[in-house]
């Protein structure tokens, strides 16, 4: 090797070494102990290579949906716990309206709760539509009226929610993780009052998709679901506004701009709807390259289980003993990244045990200041000084604001098993609603995740507790060093309201 080379190679060495170290981690080790965990995950398909993309753009992840919907020529199934009545929500409705027409059999889910919320107004009308097609069917899961016998007896029923994100098509091509259908999930920041730092994960090979199908359909097929049926009397008509919010959608996705209102020989009602879209879609300029998206980059197939859970209201509850799992096989680093962490007693003597074997904790969750729901803030902030002294490897990185709103349920256990879904840090998520996720064991992608979380926590604040020598634990920085007064005043009444925690 001549030495100019010879130095080149040299550098480059180095370069990587020390890029290696200021992201904050090793280069990840083998770990048969994660391999046999694993390997031990009982799923109805036995092959696990699936082609798989880490997806953590908005943009991204939305076209990947357009994508999916779009292309599909035989069926659809897809279960939300939002549909958002704005842009996004009735586009994503109109695509699908337009494959109805083209006779693909579709199955839709939604939360009863959620869709009967001021999230969805609206949106259940606009349903009836679709369900008016003979090859679409729509249920919404777990009606709340259908419950009410629960409400005494065992309220976490009347609550149990569908909060799994599923969409597949043709049987092939599929994709789950935390985002809804809105633009709080799909725009960029700035672009919206609230925008999300979220993550999916797009899959495709059949076994993988058979496995997801399983999981939707044992929510599907549970007794208490509301099916949606047509209007009986359509007073209004709902199908001209979903056909135009996915003409405009797909033509500003297209790069090609917005339509204009005078040109079309559109009557009043139509014109009006449509300056309202354009009004609205036009603070959106991270979605216009749609033409140029590449759905798969070459990415090479990797093995992928499912695991899933129903709700309380059905039997099965894989996640939370596969989590401990991996939990009590890591040797290096457990790295968690979700909004809302309320940690129950069966997960926090899992993490407890890690700790004690000396392995390094990173919780990124979200603090008082970037959260959407004050009250897992409140009770992280009973919990947080306890669980640092607790856990001498523990390192709590918090969202500090709105601009860095974390919605985020990803897990990397030493740099080599990724879990990525649905799936809260909380009792909720463990014991009442159904959540979905996928187990991804690779190294590549492992360190992929791994980056872009480290990628993440830059802008983050670390709380930091202080052990004096007689033993007593200071807090040196926490809630109260960063958060206004009032958000504190009201996080510190939410903790008082203790019976609420086994379903926050």
């Amino acid at each position: 090797m001549k030495p100019r080379a010879k130095v080149f190679v040299s550098c480059l060495i180095l370069v990587c070494f020390y890029s290696t170290i200021a992201w904050g981690f090793k280069p990840p080790q083998d770990n048969p102990a994660l391999s046999a965990a694993f390997q031990a995950l009982q799923t109805n398909s036995p092959d696990t290579s699936t082609k798989v993309r880490y997806l953590w753009q908005n943009a991204e992840s939305w076209y990947s949906r357009w994508k999916i919907v779009n292309s599909a020529k035989k069926t659809i199934d897809c279960t939300y716990f939002i549909i958002d009545k704005d842009i996004f929500g009735q586009a994503f409705l109109g695509l699908l309206v337009k494959k109805a027409r083209e006779g693909v059999q579709i199955r839709l889910m939604c939360d009863w709760r959620i869709a009967h919320s001021s999230y969805m107004t609206g949106v259940i009308d606009k349903m009836q539509e679709l369900a008016a097609f003979p090859n679409v069917q729509i249920k919404l899961y777990n009606s709340a009226v259908k419950q009410l016998a629960h409400v005494f007896t065992d309220f976490r029923k009347l609550v149990a929610s569908n909060h799994d994100k599923i969409l597949i098509g043709d049987g092939n091509t599929c994709i789950i993780g935390g985002k809804n259908i809105g633009a709080d999930y799909f725009v960029g920041k700035g672009e919206n009052k609230i925008v999300y730092r979220d993550t999916d994960i797009l899959m495709q090979g059949a076994p993988v998709a058979a496995q997801l199908k399983q999981a939707f359909d044992l929510e599907w097929a549970y007794l208490k679901n509301t099916v949606i049926k047509p209007d009986r009397f359509n007073f209004k008509d709902q199908s001209a506004s979903l056909d135009l919010a996915y003409q405009v959608m797909n033509r500003y996705m297209m790069g090609m701009g917005l339509f204009d209102p005078e040109k079309g020989n559109l009557d009043k009602g139509r014109k009006k709807l449509l300056i309202e879209f354009n009004e609205e879609i036009s603070k959106f300029k991270g979605i216009t390259s749609y033409s140029s998206f590449d759905q798969w980059h070459g990415e090479r197939p990797k093995p992928v289980k499912i695991i899933d859970k129903t709700a309380r209201t059905g039997p099965l509850n894989g996640i939370t003993p596969a989590l401990i799992s991996f939990i009590d096989a890591a040797k290096e680093e457990i790295l968690i990244q979700n909004p809302y962490v309320v940690l129950t007693k069966v997960a926090e003597e899992a993490l407890k045990r890690a700790s004690q074997r000396g392995v390094k904790i990173i919780i990124h969750s979200n603090s008082g200041g970037s959260t959407d729901s004050l009250f897992p803030q409140a009770f992280l902030m009973t919990d947080w000084v306890r669980l640092m002294a607790e856990m001498p490897t523990l390192r709590l990185v918090m969202a500090p604001s709105e601009n860095e709103r974390l919605h985020s349920k990803t897990f990397c256990f030493d740099g080599q098993l990724v879990i990525i879904g649905s799936y809260n840090m909380d009792p909720l998520s463990e014991q009442v609603i159904s959540e979905v996720v996928a187990a991804v064991f690779d190294k590549q992608f492992g360190t992929m995740v791994q980056k872009r979380i480290y990628n993440d926590m830059k802008p983050c604040l670390d709380y930091k507790i202080k052990i004096e020598p007689n033993g007593k634990v200071t807090p040196v920085f926490g809630p109260d060093s960063h958060l206004d007064p009032e958000i504190i005043k009201k996080m510190n009444f939410y903790r008082k309201i203790e019976w609420i925690r086994p379903i926050i």
